[in-house]
Formats: C-alpha cells, structure tokens, sequence
C-alpha cells in the first residue's frame, strides 16, 4: 500500500524536526514553493479601421507563437482571416490576412491554428455561402506556409451548416477534421471529414443516432486516429425528451465506414460533452478530457476507469478543465477555476490517481476574454481584445519559482533516503524533499522528476514509485526547479527457502 506507507514516513519527518506542515495532503498541494505566473509581456495587434476578433492562439517549435483572428472593416463589413506571427518576445515576424473570392461570401470565419510536421499552419475555418439566398456556414481548411504564404484553401459543401470545430494531422500528411452541423430543428448530424495533404477530400460522414430517445441534434468536437488505422471521435447527441446532452463516442475505419458507437447516459461519465481525445502513453487506447475529468477506453472503446476530478478533492470543485496533455508518465490536466480564474494544472498518474495540485493566480493583464494557449515551458498566452474590438492583445506569462529565476531561492532539495534497496517485482515509494531558508520542509514528489541509471535494472513513474526488475545496482536522479538530488537502489533476488 505505498499511498498510506508515504503518510508514515511523512509523520517521520514531522517527528525528526523538519517541520513539514501538516495540511499539506496526499495529492502534493502546491506550497510557498511551487511555481508562479510571472507577467513577461504585452503586445498589440491590429488596427483601428476593423473590428479584431481574437479566435486561436497557439505556441510554434521556434517558441514564438501563432495568432489567429477575424478581421471585419467596419465599412464594408467583409471578414478576413488575420494570422499573425511572433517571435518568443510577441514581436511580429508576420502579419497577414486571407480572404477566398471564389465563393459567393462577405465573411471566412477562423475558429483553430495548428502548427504542423512541416512547419506551417492548418487552419480550421467556415465560409458564409450565400449561393442559396439563406446564408450558412461551410467547412473551410486553409494551409499556409511556415512563411504565412498561402498553399491551399479549400471548401467542403454540406446540405447543412458545417463548421469546424478541430483539425488534426494523420500519419498520411492529410488532415481528419470534426464539426458540429446546424440546421432550424436542431437535428442536424455530427460530421467528419478525411483530406489528403492538399486537402483533397478522401471521404466524409455524417453521424445521425437512431436509438430511441436519442435523435436530436449530434456534434463531433474532436478525433483522433486509431490503433488499427481508422479514427475515433467524441462528442455528444441530444436526447429527444429532456434538455440535455450525453457523451459521445464513434469509431470509423480508414476508409470512413461507420463500424460502432457508445452513447452514455449514466453518471459516471459525467453529462458534460468530451471536448478532447489523445492515445494513451501505454498504447493500449485512449484517454478523453471534459470539463469535469478524465475518461479512459481500450482500443475496442470499453471502459477502462474514468476520474471525475472536480469530485476528488475540494481543491477541485468548481474548476472547469480544458486541455489534456499526455506524457510517458501520465497525463497533465489544465483548467480554471470558475469563480476567480485562476489557473490549475493536475498531474494524474497512468492508472487515474493524482499525483499533484497547483494553483497558479493569473495576473492582471490588458487581455479580457478571449484564448488561451498553454505553453511548452509551463507558461500561458492569453490572446483577447481590447474595447470595441480596436485592437488585439497578447499577454505573455512564465512559471517561475518566488523571488527568482528555477534555483535562484534558498534552499536544500534531498530524497527521504540516499539509499534504497527491493527485491525483483516489489515495488517501493520514495519521497522528495524542499528545506526552505526558514527551517521548513515541503514534500515536492508530485513538483519532481525522476529518472533512473539503468533502466533494465529498475522502473520509476511520476509518483516516485519504483519497481524492481532484475538484480543490479543503479542511480535515482530526482530534479526539482533547477535542484537535483540522487540516491543509490539496489534490486536483489527475492529469497526463496530451500
């Protein structure tokens, strides 16, 4: 039981005189040393003579970013796309806008930027077609170079309104996008779409549920491909008889045929639409995030565990989550909290247990509403608008630790032992410690990473739980904001009496 074992050598700390606080809890609150967000700065964009509406913001491989907006004069009243690029510092690096005369419209709409394999830009968009006389807006990709030069747009008609709500690169080069369709009885399907790497459409589908008490209107927000070559996709269908929308999940092959669906109806997925859907770092299938947690599937679609976060501790309660980052240890989970905004970043172990809470306050910023991009290093964008739209604002903010710079504050970073030793398939827990200039220690396991000499010899994940796997002696590394502590584990043959 290595969740109550660390509790005990917690008291022994308390007991030695090391002056670790009591109210610190299991999940590894962040404390007077976790990292803040420190204001870098602020750059405007645009021009009076139209509104600017900020619509993405996304971070580049070069660590600058990439803006997108709608740009309307206000005059003639036509909408332009305005993708803007910045170095690290917000300086722009280029400033262009994209229109397409080859459809009847007054108005492209942007609504995603992604970077891509070959350092330039999909962007996920809708054209207002008024060839009918009633006007709806239609699916549009754009790609751009990584200079911002224009490569390909192109428009994909639907008997109903299509716009896009994301876009993802394949391994093929091609792009699989997602959309929420409209039409006046809000029945309208949920659509996907497959392109190559020129945008050519290969297939599309809609999506409209047939089971009973379910033919409302049916929304796709995101997909991913799949194990076997095909896509997976998440959204959510309205039931007929009640105000309310349920999860849900599709599963298409690579040529577009429909093969299965799960639609949920109980609590324990929550009744909140999954906005995003990654593979699991494991490999064996796929872990989705709503605004209340986390729910992971296998590679046929069933139900491996799901983490209601916003349940799981009060800390949690009244957070909104809105991206989901995997990595070889588990999942980084990012949202806000309701009331004041703040923002909270949750690391969860690969199984669903949380490992560690942070709460970051944002700082004043001439940005209100808008976007936000979160940031490689830890830090955060915030793209919005200024008033009546004059100008666009982008806010930059670091991670760093009080007082200074990663490593700059006083302090000792130790493990609770400079040596462990376990038998092959046992596994053991170690904890990280912060000794403070004032005499304090913080537990900072969930703040630290870890890695291991010789990793035949022994494992170790985000928790800083380690597990024997063959006999042999190694180096523990743990590294905490710019400090490193080791320790020495040895990994023995289990005794078997004779």
């Amino acid at each position: 039981m290595p969740v109550v074992r660390k509790y005990v050598k917690l008291f022994m700390v308390v007991c030695l005189g090391f002056g670790l606080s009591l109210s610190e809890s299991g999940t590894g609150n962040a404390s007077a040393g976790s990292p803040v967000l420190e204001k870098e700065w602020t750059q405007f964009y645009g021009d009076s003579s139209n509104y600017n509406e900020p619509r993405d913001v996304a971070p580049t491989a070069d660590g600058g970013m990439v803006i997108l907006a709608d740009k309307t004069g206000r005059t003639d009243y036509i909408t332009k796309l305005n993708v803007i690029k910045t170095d690290k510092n917000g300086t722009v690096e280029w400033d262009k806008e994209f229109f397409d005369n080859q459809y009847d419209t007054d108005a492209l709409h942007g609504y995603t930027i992604t970077q891509v394999s070959d350092g330039g830009y999909i962007i996920g968009a809708a054209v207002k077609d008024n060839s009918d006389g009633r006007p709806i807006y239609v699916a549009y990709l754009l790609k751009l170079s990584s200079s911002g030069s224009k490569e390909w747009g192109r428009i994909y008609v639907s008997k109903v309104a299509n716009p896009v709500n994301s876009v993802r690169e394949t391994s093929d080069g091609g792009f699989i996008v997602t959309s929420s369709t409209y039409n006046r009885s809000d029945t309208a399907p949920a659509y996907i779409l497959k392109t190559d790497r020129d945008g050519k459409k290969e297939w599309e589908q809609t999506f409209s549920n047939s089971l009973e008490n379910f033919g409302a209107g049916q929304s796709f927000w995101d997909a991913v491909p799949a194990l076997d070559g095909g896509y997976w996709a998440i959204g959510d269908t309205q039931n007929v008889n009640l105000p309310r929308s349920y999860p849900l999940l599709v599963k298409y092959s690579s040529s577009g045929k429909f093969v299965s669906r799960r639609i949920k109806e109980s609590l324990d997925w929550g009744r909140l639409s999954y906005k995003q859907i990654e593979a699991a770092p494991e490999g064996d299938g796929y872990t989705m995030l709503n605004a209340e947690g986390l729910w992971k599937v296998g590679s046929d679609g069933q139900t491996l565990w799901n983490k209601r976060l916003t349940d799981s501790s009060p800390e949690l309660s009244g957070t909104s989550f809105d991206y989901l980052k995997p990595s070889d240890h588990g999942y980084e989970v990012i949202g806000s909290t309701k009331d004041r905004g703040d923002l909270v970043t949750v690391k969860v172990s690969l199984g669903g247990k949380i490992i560690s809470v942070l709460h970051q306050d944002i700082p004043a910023s001439a940005s209100t509403g808008g976007f936000r991009a979160y940031l490689p290093d830890g830090g955060l964008a915030l793209l919005g608008t200024s008033e009546n739209a004059e100008q666009l604002n982008l806010t930059s903010f670091k991670s760093a630790l009080p007082g200074g710079e990663p490593g700059e504050i006083d302090g000792v970073f130790t493990l609770d032992s400079d040596e462990y030793s376990l038998t092959v398939n046992q596994s053991i827990d170690l904890i990280a410690l912060f000794k403070k200039s004032d005499g304090s220690v913080i537990p900072v396991t969930g703040e630290s990473k870890f890695s291991i000499e010789h990793p035949e010899i022994a494992s170790i994940d985000e928790a800083g739980d380690i597990t024997g796997l063959s006999p042999g002696i190694t180096q523990i590394t743990a590294e905490y904001q710019g400090y490193k502590a080791t320790a020495t584990l040895l990994v023995v043959r289990p005794y078997l009496p004779k």
